[in-house]
């Protein structure tokens, strides 16, 4: 065989061996890399083509008009948009669960990098590998996968290469960021850690320019966009309907000053008999549906932008007169999150949204939606057994994951070993992202264990470098310490190093 296809042949011939001895060389990983493959197959012969949630239907709706929606961002409805749904929407869940594979990979790969042993890094990954949660979710028709891997590619890009990011690998970390807003909007903070990061590494500003530039073009050209369409300059038009049912159940309107019209916000049961957030926020009994929006503030044609102004303006006023209760009420979701198992509380939303089934789910007009693409749903009742089963004990325990948060933060504060550790940017970076992004998320909405995946890819990443640091680093030669202030001939990188 000649040409192309005997080069083909030949170089698919000399990885194999590569591949063999890598595997044994890292079989911590590769057993289970493995075992998240598997899993991974039989979730896709188990539930055909793909699992169809209420948000799911919205999604497939803004892919075929794409355009900035009230409801949420156009980045995953983009993403599908991408994909050849024409050969099925199967093609969703396939593609999802390869990246989860390569998100797991990534993460191996850097956290070696960075000096961090074997065991430890693979045990990094485990969660995102195992988890039957994640599994679920990567099943599904939903943006959390895709927004996972832009979170992961940022902090990936950003500490790839040592001792500093140039300014192409930066504008890229920053086209990352940008598309996980677009995603989800309650990584808008993230950006935070990551500019950090670059000064502490006092990396050159033109990449610390090429950051934010590339994080904030994106989202000030679809905030235009949104304009265009609704007259606002935004990213989504429903923050404020859904701060409202955030702060509802626990607001006390006794001694608020409240503008007449907002009077109807007020819930009248006491708390512990009210609506849950869920509720507050869809429900036809909840007062947002009640609200006479003043002949002054309605907007033609938009009547949801003055109703949720409004109640945007209510929660407002609540947060100022009982700080400590909405204080209180979010610390103790986002501490929730770190439950030792996943259980439902009074007033959240269920977690057997998010846990295999032993038929096919139906939410809304999903099975409407699967007729429009030409599917029918399908399950093969085994294979559903075994990941419900499997779902009781495949998880990973909230504990273990508090333990991972309190490590990276223990690192990126240089506490002890950690100083002389080159590791405290790492740390800063992965452990940060995910507090802004968990605690986001029980801030302006609500308490979903659908909200927590995130954690799964940050989490471990951030407590396997933080327990490297604090136990000292293997490798003596810092690749990621915060650099100490130099003279200015030496301050700035010489001309030659590469922008990567």
């Amino acid at each position: 065989m000649t040409g192309r296809g005997g080069r083909a042949v030949r170089t698919a011939a000399a990885a194999g061996p590569r591949l063999a001895a890598a595997a044994r060389t890292h079989w911590q990983f590769a057993v289970l890399f493995a075992a998240g493959l598997v899993l991974r197959a039989i979730a896709l012969v188990a539930y055909r083509p793909a699992l169809i949630f209420t948000d799911s239907i919205g999604y497939l709706s803004n892919r075929n008009d794409l355009g900035p929606r009230p409801l949420r961002p156009f980045g995953y409805p983009l993403f599908l948009r991408i994909l050849p749904l024409r050969f099925g929407l199967e093609i969703v869940p396939v593609v999802q669960h390869l990246m989860g594979l390569a998100m797991a990979v990534c993460i191996y790969a850097l956290l070696l990098r960075l000096g961090v042993g074997r065991w430890l890094a693979a045990i990094a990954t485990a969660p995102l590998l195992l988890d039957a949660m994640q599994l679920n979710l990567e099943q599904q028709v939903l943006s959390e996968t895709l927004f996972e891997a832009l979170l992961l590619a940022a902090c990936v890009l950003l500490l790839w290469r040592p001792p500093r990011p140039g300014p192409v690998v930066a504008a890229l970390a920053g086209v990352s960021l940008a598309g996980a807003v677009l995603t989800r909007s309650v990584a808008e903070l993230v950006i935070v850690p990551a500019v950090l990061v670059l000064l502490l590494l006092r990396a050159r500003l033109v990449s610390v320019g090429a950051l934010v530039a590339a994080f904030g073009v994106p989202l000030l050209l679809y905030a235009a966009w949104f304009h265009a369409d609704y007259g606002v300059y935004a990213l989504n038009g429903l923050d404020g309907h859904f701060l409202y049912a955030r702060v509802a159940p626990f607001a006390d309107c006794k001694g608020l000053s409240l503008p007449s019209y907002e009077r109807v916000l007020c819930p009248k049961p006491p708390v512990g008999h009210r609506l849950t957030v869920e509720q507050f926020s869809w429900s036809a009994r909840s007062p947002f549906y009640h609200l006479k929006v003043p002949v002054s503030m309605r907007t033609p044609g938009e009547p949801w932008r003055a109703r949720s102004d409004i109640a945007g303006d209510f929660a407002k006023r609540v947060i100022e007169h009982q700080p400590l209760t909405y204080a209180e009420t979010v610390a103790s979701d986002f501490l929730r999150g770190f439950w030792p198992t996943r259980t439902t509380e009074h007033g959240e939303v269920p977690v057997q949204r998010w846990m295999f089934k032993l038929h096919y789910p139906v939410y809304g007009s999903s099975l409407a939606v699967l007729r429009k693409y030409g599917e029918h749903p399908a399950v093969t009742h085994d294979l559903a057994v075994f990941l419900h089963d499997y779902q009781r004990v495949g998880y990973t325990p909230g504990p273990l994951l508090a333990i991972a948060l309190a490590a990276g933060l223990l690192g990126a504060a240089g506490v002890g070993r950690a100083r002389r550790s080159g590791l405290q940017c790492a740390c800063l970076l992965f452990s940060g992202a995910a507090l802004i992004v968990l605690v986001t998320a029980v801030g302006v909405n609500q308490f979903s264990w659908r909200y927590q995946l995130p954690g799964l890819v940050l989490l471990p990443a951030a407590g396997a470098l933080g327990a490297t640091a604090l136990m000292g680093r293997r490798d003596p030669a810092p690749a990621f310490a915060p650099q100490r202030l130099q003279p200015v001939a030496d301050a700035a990188p010489p001309l030659g190093e590469a922008a990567e």
